[in-house]
């Protein structure tokens, strides 16, 4: 029975409602500084010990990918603005 009623407790948990909000900037330096303070993050995990190597190479390599492409954007929109 305490299993029966804990599923239905964590079903009822998982109301779409319930989910969080993201936020977003459209201030492209703003996305760049957020990436590279994930990037530290994500260093400093795999140094603690709390993420293995694989892992922290697979974020870090998503996050210099979208850096860099939002880097080119941004030189882009800096040369189309003047």
């Amino acid at each position: 029975m305490k299993k029966v009623a804990t599923i239905l407790i964590m079903l009822a948990s998982c109301n779409p409602t319930n989910m969080d909000k993201i936020y977003y900037t459209k201030n492209i330096k703003k996305c760049i500084k957020n990436l590279e303070v994930m990037e530290k993050w994500i260093e400093q995990d795999y140094d603690r010990g709390d993420i293995p190597y694989w892992i922290a190479q697979n974020y870090l390599l998503n996050v210099s990918y979208t850096k860099e492409s939002l880097n080119r954007k941004y030189k882009k929109y800096i040369i189309n603005d003047k």
